[in-house]
């Protein structure tokens, strides 16, 4: 293997594109989103458990509240598609479902506001959303002013039945209009997916990253095992397409975590919250908060994990093939204050159905002590002392993570 030593220089040192200066999403946002799971729910009638209403959005602010996930830095409750009428009023504005949403969007958002939490929503640049609901085309104005007024603190732009031109123009101008409201709303765009996906072309990031606070690469995640695996495989292939546009202020978004639908092993779930965390991806669950069993919502609130995931440098980790289907993510952290020493993590990735063993030397990736404590982010245990020179080796299940934070002793 060859030595490495000059990853973390090349790491920190590169100048990232930060030219949105909305102040927003310094660390990537947390929360959770309505369309993974609910996707467009609304026959409430024949499917109570799929209802996206008012009744759900409330209940996921008392979660949140509760059972400790706005401690651990859970802050945004987003509603997706399908929220409004088909029709915009007399006025030109569009209006919230009257039997879904009954007291309207200001009413939940001050319900979500009193608990300390974010309030998100959705629309579309096109003249109708990717469900066929009003778009924003035309209204750029009148809906900026609206969702301010609502007091949306983050807003998902879908970029469905438009033009590459129109991807190009739209994005920007709709930004512009939010940001005139005076109102701080994180920007999450769907630019760069369609110009790859739909249009076939390569996404200029340097503009994207201009204009947005955070940006879907990839499709649509779905709950199982195998759009998971493709979704961290895009990420490996694209990573130095993607990392310099990566930071403070704009993240790359591999889209929502699958948890709370029973379409995983507990190995599984340890990749799809390792590799997100190495990432520095926002961390946006899409479930029923009934369902997540024990072991997801100790995933979930693992401080250790989050806190590679939330690190203030922000560094998208850098992925190594080591063997096929075997992937080590490097992911160095910011130093402790006053110390000139820095914490480094690891995570080797098994994405195979066997399981493999490697032998791995941290020392070649980057670190700059030479004595170190290794602690197991899974189990938050201290395993061993290490130095520069040592090699370990590791055994990885089928489907699973071995994962790593050394400290400089």
């Amino acid at each position: 293997m060859v030595v490495r030593v000059f990853f973390l220089l090349s790491i920190l040192c590169f100048t990232i594109v930060r030219n949105l200066d909305n102040g927003l999403a310094r660390k990537p946002p947390m929360g959770w989103m309505s369309w993974g799971y609910y996707m467009c729910g609304v026959n409430c009638k024949n499917d109570k458990q799929k209802c996206l209403d008012e009744k759900l959005i409330l209940s996921v602010a008392d979660r949140f509240y509760e059972d400790g996930y706005q401690e651990a830095g859970y802050e945004y409750i987003i509603i997706d598609d399908c929220w409004s009428q088909k029709e915009r009023d007399s006025l030109g504005r569009l209006v919230p479902d009257k039997e879904r949403f009954p007291h309207g969007m200001k009413y939940i958002a001050d319900y979500i506001h009193k608990r300390g939490l974010k309030f998100g929503m959705y629309t579309n640049i096109a003249d109708v959303t990717c469900m066929g609901y009003p778009g924003s085309r035309e209204h750029f104005r009148t809906d900026a002013k609206m969702f301010a007024e609502w007091e949306v603190d983050y807003l998902k732009v879908d970029g469905c039945f438009v033009s590459e031109d129109y991807l190009n123009t739209a994005y920007i101008k709709l930004g512009m209009h939010l940001n005139a409201t005076g109102r701080p709303m994180v920007y999450s765009c769907s630019w760069p997916y369609y110009i790859e996906f739909i249009h076939n072309k390569k996404p200029d990031y340097r503009s994207v990253a201009k204009n947005c606070n955070m940006w879907r690469n990839y499709h649509d995640v779905v709950a199982s095992w195998q759009a998971i695996k493709s979704i961290i495989t895009h990420y490996q292939v694209k990573y130095e397409e993607l990392y310099e546009y990566h930071g403070p202020g704009q993240w790359n978004d591999p889209d929502m975590l699958i948890f709370g639908t029973s379409s995983l092993t507990d190995g599984q779930r340890r990749v799809h919250m390792a590799v997100y965390s190495m990432l520095a991806a926002p961390l946006l669950l899409s479930c029923d908060m009934n369902k997540i069993t024990p072991y997801e919502k100790e995933l979930l609130l693992n401080l250790d994990l989050l806190a590679i995931a939330q690190d203030p440098l922000g560094i998208m980790g850098r992925p190594y093939a080591l063997q096929p289907l075997l992937t080590l993510w490097v992911k160095p952290h910011l130093p402790r204050k006053g110390d000139k020493y820095h914490s480094v993590s690891f995570a080797l990735v098994n994405l195979d159905e066997r399981e493999h063993s490697v032998s791995f030397a941290p020392g070649q990736y980057g670190l700059n002590s030479t004595d170190y404590t290794v602690m197991d982010v899974f189990t938050k245990v201290f395993t061993r002392n290490v130095t520069l020179k040592d090699t370990l080796l590791i055994r990885i299940p089928p489907e699973d993570v071995i994962m790593y934070t050394l400290f400089p002793l």
